[in-house]
């Protein structure tokens, strides 16, 4: 059971992000070169809102039948990426793709809830968090590792004996439940709307640097969708995102200490590929790797959770990992602004991930011991859909304080977005430059924001104790 949810949560997150690397190779056989950056963000988009659907699937037949269903077709969709002829397809097949990835994600972290003694808990969340932590941002390494040996389709086929192999250990050795299956009531009115909002981000966080009113507009468009959908939630008996899953004591400290940390760490971190490649004048390769030593610390992070609560309260770990990461991202920030030693900068990125570590896994496991296994799916979609959220967000900040600064030093605002989508440009001294000068200044948006989840974890501690 371990295996196959570690195999299967490692494929999930390996997805998407792993991909990044594996654009230039897409563009140069594919073509139409304008919808490369969906062949990610679409798997992103649609996993998001499909975890939210896996909630309610799981506590309506468990997550055995769950599995098998989110398993197949997490299967098929790595088939269809695998041979896609066309850049349309391929596009297409990752929207399905990123549907059984949201489900897979739901799964697992439900089977951790409802298989493990609360003795192991901590322990499996700390492999699930590792393995996350270790396949998304270690992901476009091991891709580029794929690539220089099987091409671009590789990066998918790969995927295929891994999956059918998780398949094969969890289809009967998954918990099962011994009520009947129930209907799964599916709010698809909210459905709509959070997938709305979902769209309406990935176009806003498109369009940064291009399109500044567009960027604007659909994300005052989301603000409005989010404010319809909440309206909508507290009108309907099983909504797909319930608002005591967002709003109760712990959840909302949980979600709110742990999608903050995620964005201040990410939103400079996403960009450290980018900053390696460009100022630093390092191979793509090794600009693929750089991003690994988030998912050290990350792993590192996860790893130390699990000690430490022999002796200390979840809360107490989360106001750790965030004390952690403010002076880490000054530290950082400071460092790139400088232009310091590459292998220190890398060094303290470690830092960055132990924070969001550390925070994560307490965070998942806070969360699950204070909820019903009736809501376990429901709640931990919740919670997967915050951090899904989060990374979006992050990836907006970051691209827009870093392409603002290029465009108002030296205008080459398109140059830099063709470097993010995978395009073999030509980049000038200048550019370089202010892709640096932009990565330092996104340290100050990112440590207000950790200063926040700093905040929020003081909060925790102190509504603890009242």
């Amino acid at each position: 059971m371990t295996i196959a949810m570690v195999v299967v949560q490692g494929l999930a997150a390996f997805d998407g992000m792993a991909v990044i690397a594996a654009l230039p190779s897409i563009a140069a056989d594919l073509g139409d070169v304008s919808l490369l950056p969906w062949v990610s963000t679409a798997y992103l988009g649609t996993s998001a809102v499909a975890v939210l659907i896996g909630g309610p699937a799981i506590d309506a037949i468990g997550v055995r039948r769950t599995f098998r269903v989110a398993g197949l077709w997490f299967l098929i969709a790595s088939a269809g990426a695998a041979v896609a002829p066309s850049m349309p397809l391929l596009v297409a097949v990752r929207v399905a793709h990123g549907f059984g990835g949201g489900l897979v994600m739901a799964v697992v972290l439900a089977t951790v809830g409802i298989a493990y003694p609360a003795q192991l808990r901590r322990r499996a969340f700390a492999a699930v968090s590792m393995v996350w932590g270790v396949m998304s941002f270690g992901g476009p390494a091991l891709a580029g590792l794929l690539l220089a040996v099987g091409g671009w389709r590789f990066v998918f086929a790969v995927q295929l004996p891994l999956t059918s192999l998780a398949l094969a250990i969890g289809w009967s050795t998954l918990p099962g439940t011994r009520r009947r299956p129930t209907s799964i009531s599916t709010d698809w009115v909210g459905v709509a709307l959070i997938s709305s909002i979902v769209t309406l981000l990935l176009v806003a966080v498109g369009q940064v640097g291009i399109r500044w009113s567009v960027t604007g507009g659909t994300a005052a468009l989301a603000v409005a969708a989010g404010s319809v959908y909440w309206w909508h939630a507290g009108r309907v008996n099983e909504p797909i995102l319930a608002r005591t899953h967002i709003t109760r004591f712990p959840l909302a400290w949980v979600h709110l200490a742990s999608g903050l940390v995620l964005i201040a760490g990410l939103a400079v971190d996403n960009y450290l590929p980018l900053y390696v490649q460009l100022t630093r004048g390092r191979s793509v390769e090794f600009a693929a790797f750089s991003i690994t030593f988030l998912s050290v610390g990350w792993t590192s992070g996860s790893f130390m959770f699990s000690r430490l609560l022999n002796h200390w309260r979840e809360s107490a770990v989360i106001l750790l990992g965030a004390t952690l990461g403010v002076p880490s991202l000054v530290a950082t920030g400071v460092l790139v602004a400088g232009e310091r030693s590459l292998a220190l900068i890398l060094g303290v990125f470690t830092l960055v991930g132990l924070s969001i570590g550390l925070v994560s896994t307490a965070s998942l496991t806070l969360m699950q011991a204070t909820c019903d296994e009736s809501e376990m799916g429901r709640v931990n979609a919740a919670h997967q859909f915050v951090r899904n959220l989060s990374f979006t967000l992050a990836v907006a900040l970051g691209g827009a304080v870093i392409l603002s600064v290029v465009e108002a030093q030296v205008g080459d605002v398109e140059t830099v977005r063709g470097v993010l989508a995978g395009e073999d440009v030509m980049v000038g001294v200048e550019t370089m430059a202010a892709v640096g000068d932009g990565l330092a200044w996104a340290h100050v948006p990112s440590v207000a924001i950790a200063l926040g989840g700093l905040g929020v974890a003081v909060s925790l501690i102190r509504r603890e104790k009242d």
